[in-house]
């Protein structure tokens, strides 16, 4: 007789929020996995560029250890602008996991950013 294993769902906590950000409706997704976070922030209504972040900790002698974030493109276009962006909204946001962050984005002003990392925290 075949026995069967069962396993039990888990949800994947996950907020979402909307607002409008330099002229565009703005959707933002949070999804916090165990060991990492993935944030949607679209004013396309799609993923757009996948980004994933990671942060390492650089020892200095008078700041003692410093946080500084390396991005990776997985998926999209590979731009300086993505980068840019993508490490200012991580490093505001400080989190202790990696980040998998996906930006389709209308707006790119350093006002929009904030605006959309502002938007981010509500989700957290």
């Amino acid at each position: 007789m075949a026995s069967l294993v069962t396993s039990r769902a888990t949800t994947v906590p996950s907020k979402q929020a909307a607002a409008d950000v330099a002229g565009y409706h703005t959707e933002i997704v949070v999804h916090k996995f165990q060991d990492q976070l993935f944030i949607v922030a679209t004013q396309f209504m799609k993923l757009g560029t996948i980004i994933h972040v990671t942060k390492d900790l650089i020892s200095d002698e008078i700041q003692g250890n410093v946080p500084m974030f390396s991005t990776k493109v997985l998926l999209g276009k590979d731009e300086p602008l993505i980068h840019v962006i993508a490490k200012s909204i991580v490093t505001e946001l400080n989190p202790s996991t990696a980040v998998v962050l996906t930006l389709a984005l209308k707006a790119t002003t350093p006002d929009a950013i904030k605006e959309i990392t502002d938007l981010i925290k509500t989700c957290l």
